[in-house]
């Protein structure tokens, strides 16, 4: 069936399409402000995705099927489109970490700029954002969002030459075919790959690619069914559901679920839907989108997603959580900015109708390459910037980052990632007496067992014991399939630590075993019976099994406060004391229970210790961090809290008694 005729120019606006874009940037908005608000708004970004999906196709299908295609004139467009207000992004970004940010956050903020303006971010942040369990929070890089991004810009440079290709009109079902099989086999690839390559599945075009063919493939319908085709029951079906699987996926979906994949094509469906009934006629939902407010949003909506992200990552630098009253400051000044960018950056840009050589030139390369420099200068400056002239700063950084380092940062602690058997057998990792005697015990689990090594140190040095450790971060201490406790990209990783940590234990008389766990008991009712059942499989085997309670978790405590501070002088860092709180306190007592309960088991905690009156608190009596970050004590603190217990108690008894088992 052929088309209709082609429509001028001016008429393929589709103001319900800008209804759409301001839905999707919206959802994204309040997303990252509140995770709370719509568990599912993420996929904002892939609404945004189904809309280029069908704008890009059918501007190029028509062009081709007229014989009017350019794809220097396409490129043209894309860079007036994208290129300036990223590019406005980037450099006050880079700027502004310079003078704000700690040297090693400037540094990765310059990295991810130049990566950006290559049209790379997302694969910046697939080979290079940090990850492990210790890594600062996503929520403060400033460039994070420019993923989705280079997503598009990578589509851009290689659809239309796939199309120039490979479409042709007369090749219509064919053509659908292909788009089907790609949108298919791209949304498998993010099923199937989720588990082991999370990163690649998240931030690359081809796991991305099903998002855009949806939208490629209303292109095509629009393009092939004439209108008196549909009828206005259909429009209104097609559009309310549409409506209905964006605001389920909203509401329904969450990230800790595995996406994309399957659960991306509700959504996708559903943005497609809606734009495919918009273009055959008005709808409730249609009109919803069509509102003025919603119109205006969508316009700016690029700037608004462009700007919002780099206020709120700002924010969550200075501080942990953002309250409603910042929330809608940042809400407000996102769309104050939007419109000033689209306004002052994005319409001129858009209006000139200079060469395609000119504007290459005056819009992208001439400005990409002078930030690139600036990018280059900050990150061979190490991310200082100016501050890499004063020594006051230095000095001041050095003195901070050695009163506050982690077990991890110690040879002699074995807390990895993935263990292997060198670490195993690693002789660096034992503490305790000096002697060439093989270690009697060792301590097992995750960081929170790590943040123990010096306690234990002392009681090891005072008994004359030596002690073995083996830590996983992020990785329960469990003799069972660990999976359901684990983030899909650490499982791997856990599960052949798991194997190696079980062979390990099995030549030591005594365990001891810490871990974080109230954090595991949360994910599943279960663990705590899987793990004591592990405890009675060991002493079964004539082992002495210690439990070292969970630390004090103080939750508002930023461990690189007073880092940040040294540029931010506005900010405070200390915290107010706190309640030991309920789900620490049960739990321990629970491991408590079970191990009076137990011949061969024993219990122990420094919680006594650690808070004075009930009341605990990251700092000591003179001002100093005790933590390094919310739930892990310092190393230095950890050796402290050990002689403070030697001196008040002696050697815990069972620690004791190690030498006669």
């Amino acid at each position: 069936m052929r088309p209709p005729s082609l429509p001028e120019k001016k008429t393929l606006y589709r103001p319900d399409v800008d209804g759409l874009r301001a839905l999707a940037v919206i959802s994204v908005i309040l997303f990252h402000l509140d995770k709370t608000i719509l568990p599912g708004g993420f996929v904002g970004v892939d609404i945004f995705f189904v809309i280029s999906g069908y704008l890009i196709s059918q501007h190029i299908f028509r062009d081709i099927e007229n014989k009017r295609f350019s794809l220097i004139e396409f490129y043209r467009r894309r860079v007036k489109r994208i290129a300036p207000a990223m590019l406005a992004v980037v450099v006050a970004v880079v700027l502004l970490t310079q003078v704000a940010f700690r040297p090693e956050d400037a540094e990765k903020a310059a990295e991810s700029g130049l990566w950006s303006i290559l049209s790379l971010a997302n694969v910046y942040f697939w080979l290079h954002q940090d990850t492990s369990y210790f890594a600062a929070a996503s929520n403060q890089l400033p460039l994070l969002h420019l993923w989705s991004l280079g997503v598009e810009e990578q589509f851009y440079i290689f659809w239309p030459l796939i199309l120039i290709c490979t479409y042709r009109r007369e090749r219509g079902k064919y053509f659908v075919a292909f788009l089907t099989i790609i949108g298919l086999l791209s949304f498998l690839l993010g099923q199937y790959l989720y588990n082991d390559k999370p990163l690649f599945v998240y931030y690359m075009l081809p796991t991305r690619a099903g998002e855009l063919m949806v939208g490629a493939l209303a292109a095509m319908f629009t393009m092939r069914i004439e209108k008196p085709v549909i009828s206005v029951f259909t429009v209104k079906l097609a559009a309310s559901t549409g409506l209905i699987l964006i605001v389920g996926s909203l509401f329904l979906l969450s990230e800790n679920q595995i996406f994309p994949g399957f659960r991306a094509i509700p959504p996708t469906i559903g943005a497609a839907m809606l734009i495919v009934a918009g273009h055959y006629g008005k709808s409730w939902p249609s009109r919803l989108l069509m509102l003025r407010p919603m119109i205006w949003i969508g316009v700016v909506s690029y700037s608004a997603y462009l700007w919002h992200w780099p206020l709120i990552a700002f924010y969550h630098y200075s501080q942990i959580e953002i309250p409603p009253l910042a929330g809608i400051i940042i809400f407000i000044s996102t769309f104050l900015l939007a419109w000033a960018s689209y306004k002052y950056i994005e319409t001129p840009a858009r209006k000139s109708d200079r060469s395609a050589i000119v504007i290459f030139k005056n819009q992208y390369i001439l400005p990409g390459t002078a930030i690139a420099l600036l990018a280059l200068t900050s990150m061979k400056m190490d991310g200082y910037g100016l501050r890499w002239f004063s020594s006051s700063y230095k000095s001041s950084l050095a003195t901070l980052r050695d009163e506050t380092r982690p077990a991890y940062s110690y040879d002699y602690v074995c807390q990895r990632q993935r263990i292997t058997e060198d670490d195993a057998e690693n002789k660096k990792c034992i503490i305790g007496k000096k002697s060439n005697e093989p270690p009697k015990a060792i301590l097992w689990g995750d960081s929170n067992a790590a943040h123990y090594a010096g306690m234990l140190g002392v009681f090891a040095k005072k008994a004359g014991f030596r002690l073995r450790n083996l830590e996983v971060g992020s990785c329960p201490p469990l003799d069972v399939d660990p999976k359901q406790y684990v983030q899909p990209r650490r499982y791997l990783d856990c599960l052949a630590s798991q194997k190696i940590a079980l062979s390990t234990i099995d030549k030591f008389k005594v365990v001891i075993i810490s871990a974080s766990w109230p954090d595991y008991q949360y994910v599943s009712d279960d663990f705590l019976k899987k793990f004591f059942a592990m405890t009675k499989k060991l002493t079964a085997k004539g082992k002495t099994v210690i439990i070292l309670g969970k630390v004090p978790v103080i939750a508002t405590y930023d461990r690189l406060c007073r880092e940040k501070s040294l540029s931010f002088p506005f900010m405070s860092c200390s915290t107010e004391s706190v309640v030991l709180s309920k789900d620490v306190s049960d739990i321990n007592e629970d491991l408590r229970k079970f191990a009076k309960q137990m011949p061969n088991v024993y219990y122990y905690d420094a919680t006594t210790y650690l808070c004075a009156d009930n009341r605990c608190s990251a700092f000591n009596k003179i001002g100093k961090p005790i933590y390094f970050d919310s739930s892990h004590l310092t190393l230095s603190e950890s050796w402290q809290l050990g002689q403070y217990i030697y001196q008040h108690e002696g050697v815990p008894k069972f620690f004791d008694n190690i030498l006669n088992l």
